[in-house]
């Protein structure tokens, strides 16, 4: 009885020690930030183009490190290991859509930060209301842009805050970590703007490489190894190896994603803010081949998916398959670390999106019908409170969240990605109109948002079917109405203006 009582002290005490490091680890993790954010603070100006794309001056490592780490989300971690784990391969064609990605950034982003420079852009929207000259188009991208954000804002933090949970067994309730994590990114994102957003986004990015190769190296030692997986998977269920096997739609939704996903993002307001922000041209050089050497890092997920059939084959809830087998095969210590990783990969995302989000909504919201005298100092004001409230409807929302990771996160992108259309014409096709590209625009929202309503519906193809006739009806509408003359002398001018600029390039 007495050495009962012994053991039962001990493990006890042994809990506690390992509940305090895990603690512990989450305390520095969630502190560098705000550390960050002083340095952010103290580089900062009290102005609009400061707070929302760092003076036009960031340097080529950070605008990798800052789109890297918000394209990298849960959607690609988690959701990437449970869609391997559910669907076999369908999901590996993430290796070419980050590709893709890497090609819009070098042939969209660059032409972006050209007009930006050139006309003082510091919204998305701006873009499209300088060029179309309409002010129905402009609130419609605006709307699309918030509307669209915030299913995949929804994703990141309530899987951020049900890790810290589950790494301190209930000690943190998922309310409160969620809560935490809300304060922590409202500090920075006040104190620095998109130079503090930056600045942990090189934190997070490191920490996000790392884990996410780690983990599914880790998971495949513990599963017996890469071969024995593998041939496990092949005796007991072939099809799930094969792109068109288990998975539903196959090659379909492979082509779905491949065009949707990079589509979606690039589309994203975060990387328009980063695109206006680059200091200099050879960013768009360099970044497109460092993203596509970051994409080795999907090894990890394909491996965590992978070694889950083995390890955990009967598990419901495939969102948080990495999570729950972490916990069963590693140490509490570890788990806490890693976890911190996959952490890392929610909040990069969300900071971002708070961040644009009260871009929109600041410089072409606020400031266009609200209060167009504003001051610039009022306006910054109105920024960082647009954060704060941004913030509380995201963590309300976050507590209502029912969704998969996949189908919130295709939603969104699909949704995101008709914006591809308008943003094209206004780039390079002088007949463009502005009624066809409300007519397109919103047609492909409509038929995408039907995802919501059709039962066993997949977003991403149907955001496909809806982009393709997005484009039809942009170009049959723009070739049958009157050429409107203001709109096509624009994009005939800025796109020789850039032309130019490439011409002086050394």
């Amino acid at each position: 009885m007495r050495l009962k009582i012994i053991y039962h002290e001990y493990d006890i005490i042994k809990s506690m020690k390992e509940n305090t490091l895990i603690l512990l680890t989450i305390f520095v993790f969630t502190f560098v930030p705000l550390i960050l954010a002083e340095v952010a603070r103290k580089h900062s100006l009290p102005t609009l183009e400061d707070f929302f794309i760092q003076g036009r001056g960031m340097p080529v490592t950070m605008v990798f490190f800052t789109i890297y780490a918000t394209w990298v989300s849960s959607f690609a971690f988690l959701g990437s290991a449970s869609h391997f784990f559910t669907h076999g391969p369908v999901y590996a064609t993430c290796f070419a859509w980050n590709a893709l990605f890497a090609a819009l950034i070098y042939f969209l982003s660059e032409r972006v930060w050209h007009y930006g420079r050139e006309h003082g852009y510091l919204s998305p929207v701006d873009f499209f209301g300088d060029i179309y000259g309409s002010k129905a188009l402009s609130l419609i991208v605006a709307i699309v842009m918030i509307v669209y954000t915030l299913p995949y804002l929804q994703i990141q933090l309530s899987v951020g805050a049900y890790l810290i949970e589950l790494a301190t067994g209930g000690v943190i309730p998922w309310r409160v970590s969620g809560l935490l994590f809300y304060l922590v990114m409202i500090i920075y994102l006040w104190a620095g703007g998109l130079r503090a957003v930056a600045m942990t986004d090189v934190y997070y990015g490191i920490l996000i490489f790392v884990s996410m190769i780690f983990i599914g190296f880790y998971l495949a030692h513990m599963a017996g190894g890469v071969k024995s997986i593998f041939r496990f998977i092949s005796e007991t269920s072939p099809n799930s190896l094969v792109v068109a096997g288990d998975g539903k739609d196959g090659v379909i939704l492979w082509i779905s994603m491949f065009l949707i996903t990079p589509l979606g993002a690039v589309m994203g307001p975060s990387v328009w803010l980063r695109s206006y922000a680059a200091k200099e041209r050879r960013t768009f050089r360099i970044l497109p081949l460092l993203l596509c050497l970051a994409t080795i890092e999907y090894i990890g997920p394909i491996l965590s998916g992978a070694a889950g059939k083995i390890l955990m084959p009967q598990i419901e809830n495939t969102d948080m398959l990495v999570p729950n087998v972490l916990l069963e095969y590693a140490s509490p210590v570890l788990c806490g670390i890693l976890f911190c990783g996959i952490a890392a990969a929610t909040l990069s995302t969300a900071n971002s999106q708070i961040h644009s989000s009260a871009a929109i909504y600041t410089i072409s919201i606020h400031r266009r019908y609200i209060h167009p005298k504003a001051s610039e100092a009022h306006l910054v004001s109105v920024a960082k409170w647009a954060v704060l409230v941004i913030s509380a409807g995201a963590y309300l929302t976050m507590m209502r969240s029912t969704s998969y990771i996949i189908d919130l996160g295709s939603l969104g992108l699909g949704g995101m990605a008709q914006l591809i259309v308008p943003t094209v014409g206004a780039l390079m096709w002088p007949r463009s109109h502005p009624i066809a590209a409300i007519c397109g625009l919103l047609c492909g929202i409509a038929l995408t948002s039907a995802a919501l309503f059709i039962p066993g519906a997949n977003a991403s193809i149907l955001a496909m079917v809806a982009l393709f006739i997005n484009a039809g009806l942009f170009i049959l509408l723009s070739r049958s109405l009157t050429p409107d003359r203001n709109v096509s002398a624009r994009i005939a001018s800025y796109r020789a203006s850039y032309e130019k600029a490439l011409r002086h390039v050394p």
